[in-house]
């Protein structure tokens, strides 16, 4: 029998290739570098479906070419990519857990956000590992961003948000939202000196979340310095708006402007001067949650929300804060040695988000003890293939009121069903709405830090020193106008609230027959002792100089006439309640009701 063989082949003969200038690939490394980067790829290849081995390669690899070198993200970022890549998908999770452990705490996506700056370059390292945050603490966290950064900022009633399928300025289905997390939306809490806050109750067998209620506090609404709402109207008149509008722009000038300038500027420590005159509301409130709370808030409503939760531990679990600065280091500190007298499972966990290039969360001492998040805002013009790009001005302007973690899920490919639903229903980054120019914006994780660990330059000391600047001559003095514009208002609705508080008044009809007596009396109201405070702090002189009479002159030298203050004056006469203020405060009678006796 014969076989047939195939003769064997012949020797191949290599000849040296001519020079090229095709990029090395991960077959060919032609660098120390990259050589060490093949070497690592092969490492974590081999110990596959063993998670703290390619941790320990990823691990050693970054510490040798990225914390210790000044490659640039260009070059660092593709390396890196191929590190990653060649984790197999189904251990990336356990990798990345591997890895936490192996550095203390600090997670995969947070050593990625520090090392390679560049967001464009980190974004597609970013979709390679596991999220910054557990699904369920991201889902929580971007359902209480829609409420925190929206619609706590609304003056609807309850049954108006219930209802609201549509939130104009940045195109939220709130009534879709409260009913798919199982949530509904308590009264509008309305209080002095802009304060305001709504209570968010859970649907009994609705929410995942229950029995924890949502005790949401406002923020500032949008910078202002225009107390007397002047500047608002004038531009409202130029742009040819209709006396109604001109006069709704002068309301919210003047209430952006008492959110500016008592809660973020004045000489005091952020969200103290309007939580201290509504120390009371704020309490009686808290005793009608049932159970404790998530307490949230976004710029000076994070403040506020971290004062009550440290002033009040007993009644809340959670504080979560978007683009927040922080409290009083004392507050911080009280509330850490409360916390560490709990038991585990019953310590408070706080989370805060923030945005690089926000300078609001500099301004405060400390955040309550947690983790801090920290995004990139990118964008670009809407349907270009432009890279997206970080510009500081924009970012300074708009990272502040950007929904971080809603923009951040939106830019996900992989989604659980309850955040594909906040995707179509959440707010979206006003740039992405506007009509003129419209852009594409992105949130890419940049890192994440114990508050302990804060990274933020703080400006505390020179924002508290800017707010006793202010001050120039009695009635120019910004922080002065913003007191004398609110301080009739503020005095009747504390006349007004202190009947709302009064228990023997059982009704809403007696409380309201109550009130008209105050609010038609033509008798001035004594200065409320908190307003008597306010006007300390803020500086408010007493008495000026008579410029009928500047000065008198005898035998014993010269000496200055002085006369006194309107201020003064109130304290020793009360305030004179103008009939606009009657009329406004008279229309919020039924909310004054409910904030106090809840619905």
């Amino acid at each position: 029998m014969y076989t047939n063989r195939t003769a064997p082949a012949a020797p191949s003969v290599k000849t040296a290739a001519p020079p090229t200038s095709v990029t090395p690939t991960s077959r060919q490394p032609s660098t120390p570098l990259q050589a060490a980067t093949f070497k690592a790829v092969q490492a974590i290849k081999l110990a596959a479906g063993k998670p703290e081995r390619m941790a320990q390669v990823l691990d050693q690899w970054m510490d040798q070419h990225l914390r210790r070198s000044l490659l640039k993200d260009s070059a660092a970022a593709p390396l890196a990519r191929n590190l990653l890549i060649a984790i197999p998908v189904k251990d990336r999770t356990a990798t990345a857990q591997a890895y936490a452990k192996l550095n203390n705490g600090t997670t995969l996506s947070a050593s990625l956000g520090e090392l390679i700056r560049d967001p464009n370059m980190r974004a597609p390292l970013m979709a390679l590992i596991p999220p910054p945050l557990p699904q369920a603490t991201l889902t929580l966290d971007t359902f209480l961003e829609q409420i925190a950064v929206g619609l706590v900022y609304s003056n609807q009633t309850a049954a108006q948000m219930n209802a609201d399928t549509h939130e104009d300025r940045r195109g939220s289905n709130p009534a879709a939202l409260l009913k798919h997390f199982g949530y509904t939306a308590g009264p509008l809490i309305l209080g002095r000196w802009g304060f305001q806050m709504r209570v968010f109750y859970p649907i009994p067998g609705k929410t995942a979340w229950a029995p924890q209620p949502i005790v949401a506090f406002r923020g500032t609404e949008g910078v202002q310095f225009d107390p007397r709402g002047d500047g608002a109207v004038a531009a409202a008149r130029k742009k040819g708006q209709s006396l109604p509008e001109q006069a709704q722009a002068r309301r919210a000038a003047i209430e952006g402007s008492v959110d500016t300038l008592i809660g973020d500027a004045s000489p005091a420590p952020i969200g103290w001067l309007q939580v201290k005159p509504n120390t009371d509301l704020i309490k009686a409130n808290l005793t009608r949650l049932g159970a404790p709370a998530i307490s949230t808030g976004h710029s000076l409503g994070g403040a506020i929300a971290q004062i009550v939760t440290a002033l009040h531990p007993a009644s809340f679990r959670q504080v979560v804060t978007f683009q927040s600065p922080g409290i009083e280091g004392a507050l911080v500190d009280r509330l850490r040695t409360t916390n560490n007298r709990r038991p585990p499972e019953e310590r408070l966990q706080a989370r805060h988000y923030r945005a690089n290039g926000d300078v609001v969360p500099n301004a405060g001492e400390r955040n309550i003890d947690g983790q801090i998040y920290t995004f990139d805002r990118v964008s670009r013009p809407q349907g270009t293939r432009q890279p997206f790009s970080s510009d500081v001005i924009e970012n300074a302007r708009s990272g502040h009121v950007t929904p971080l973690l809603s923009t951040y899920v939106r830019g996900q490919r992989t989604l659980s069903p309850d955040l594909q639903f906040l995707v179509q229903n959440g707010m979206r980054d006003e740039a992405t709405l506007d009509k003129a120019e419209p852009r594409d914006v992105q949130t890419v994780f940049a890192g994440a830090y114990a508050s302990t660990q804060d990274p933020k330059v703080n400006v505390e000391r020179a924002r508290m020193q800017a707010g006793k600047a202010i001050s120039a001559y009695p009635g120019t003095d910004l922080l002065e106008t913003a007191f004398y514009v609110n301080v009739a208002y503020n005095t009747l609705l504390s006349h007004i609230e202190t009947l709302a508080a009064d228990k023997s008044i059982k009704t809403l009809a007696a409380f309201k027959t109550r009130a008209a007596a105050v609010i038609n009396s033509d008798e001035h109201l004594q200065l409320d002792k908190d307003d008597r405070e306010l006007a300390r702090i803020l500086q408010m002189d007493m008495s000026v100089i008579d410029m009928a009479n500047p000065v008198t002159i005898n035998r014993s030298g010269v000496k200055a006439n002085t006369q006194p203050t309107i201020v003064a004056r109130y304290f020793e006469q009360g305030v004179k309640i103008p009939p606009d203020v009657k009329t406004q405060v008279t229309a919020q009678l039924d909310i004054i009701w409910k904030s106090w006796r809840g619905e």
